[in-house]
């Protein structure tokens, strides 16, 4: 995402299991709810249809949180986009008549394209990539073993 440079940093449980120094552990990171994010009224069927197969991944992952609802309907509407775009370009040209009578390029190939990246970048921060699942480790939890805070006791 703009701003960061570098690779992104591992989660703090992966920094506790390799021993990082407890001066760089950030021992007052916030914890979500564990509980599923809910899609919002008003979102397209489209849209819907995106949330509910990757809510159903990040579930099986144990990843899924209420806090993520809003950076996943991004994700899913971004998704729509790319199709839709992708549909566009299936059936015209990648350069069109412009509006001096030259060829330009096709708008929604700028569409396809936006989407592309913001679907990679949501999709690294999810685990939704062979390289975003590899820098993610997930508790394996169930039931009443949620802990209210899983670093309270690191020092």
């Amino acid at each position: 995402m703009p701003g960061r440079s570098g690779p992104p940093p591992k989660p703090t449980a992966l920094r506790l299991l390799h021993g990082d120094r407890t001066s760089r552990i950030n021992k007052d990171e916030p914890i979500p709810r564990d509980i599923r994010p809910k899609l919002p009224k008003g979102i397209a069927d489209d849209v819907r249809e995106i949330w509910e197969y990757t809510l159903g991944e990040l579930d099986a992952m144990k990843i899924a949180t209420a806090a993520d609802r809003d950076s996943l309907i991004c994700y899913c509407e971004a998704v729509v986009a790319h199709r839709k775009a992708s549909a566009i370009l299936a059936k015209s040209q990648v350069l069109v008549k412009g509006l001096h009578g030259g060829l330009v390029r096709n708008p929604a190939l700028s569409v396809q394209t936006h989407a592309a990246t913001t679907i990679r970048n949501f999709a690294q921060e999810f685990g939704l990539t062979p390289s975003g699942r590899s820098r993610i480790t997930a508790e394996h939890r169930t039931g009443a073993e949620h802990p209210s805070n899983p670093f309270a006791a690191t020092g």
